[in-house]
């Protein structure tokens, strides 16, 4: 049986639906979500604070993000692929233009700039070929003062990224589990002209099987964040990527709690 490429495999009737609740019924994704929206603002503040901001969501999806930034923002456009995931955005959203189109085939956002642009739980499980196609085409859309925020939801640093990638190799030898490194993330921005600022470590105690409260995993979250070399072993980190600078100086890598 060929394999469903990443563009179609969201748009199947009732699929936005089974995402609302795949984040609504798992404590560890309520978890993650909790934590990404609290980095999110606080890159709105760190970035963006007294500056007007005109936001792009690619790869939108049921809104999640749009949703939190809409009322925060001057204007807000939101674009995806699947009609099922943006039915569900539609019925959030008040004030976002929402789009239904892939503009890495043809990029009807052009000439509009964006000065933050987002994208949560795409490039890990994209091809190749279409990581690197939105990048660029995102790259573009990017205003010269502006932020490109993304995530890897599968950190392959992560030790229980490693445990689960291991139990799924000897199940399904032939199977696909997709990860992506800190170092992948890099790259993937230097590919588009952009670089990484900053990495905000997300998750580091999610052992399979084993419930954890949401208050011991923030504490968790919190202690392991305080040191640089535990911040790789994150789950879900998020970036903060500019366009390169061009003065050939090359600055450290830095993360946040």
């Amino acid at each position: 049986m060929a394999k469903i490429s990443y563009r179609e495999s969201h748009k199947y009737e009732g699929k936005g639906a089974e995402y609302e609740a795949y984040y609504q019924n798992k404590a560890w994704q309520r978890f993650l979500w909790s934590r990404e929206q609290e980095i999110i603002l606080k890159i709105l503040e760190k970035y963006f604070a007294g500056r007007d901001v005109h936001l792009l969501d690619f790869a939108c999806g049921t809104g999640r993000i749009t949703e939190l930034l809409e009322n925060r923002v001057k204007t807000s456009t939101g674009v995806d692929v699947s009609g099922s995931m943006l039915a569900v955005a539609k019925e959030k959203l008040k004030r976002t233009e929402i789009i239904e189109m892939d503009i890495t085939a043809e990029n009807v956002l052009k000439p509009r700039k964006f000065n933050l642009i987002t994208t949560f739980r795409f490039f890990l499980n994209a091809e190749p070929e279409l990581r690197s196609a939105a990048i660029k085409t995102l790259a573009e859309l990017l205003d010269e003062d502006g932020y490109f925020v993304f995530n890897n939801h599968q950190n392959s640093g992560s030790p229980w990224i490693k445990l689960r990638y291991a139990r799924h190799r000897k199940k399904y030898p032939e199977g696909t589990f997709n990860v992506m490194s800190i170092e992948q993330m890099k790259k993937l921005a230097e590919g588009a002209g952009l670089e990484i600022v900053e990495i905000y470590p997300v998750g580091f105690f999610n052992p399979p099987k084993i419930p954890v409260s949401y208050r011991l995993n923030l504490a968790i979250d919190w202690a392991a964040g305080k040191f640089d070399f535990l911040n790789r072993f994150s789950e879900s980190p998020i970036a903060v990527c500019r366009r390169k600078l061009k003065t050939g100086i090359n600055k450290r890598l830095s993360f946040r709690t």
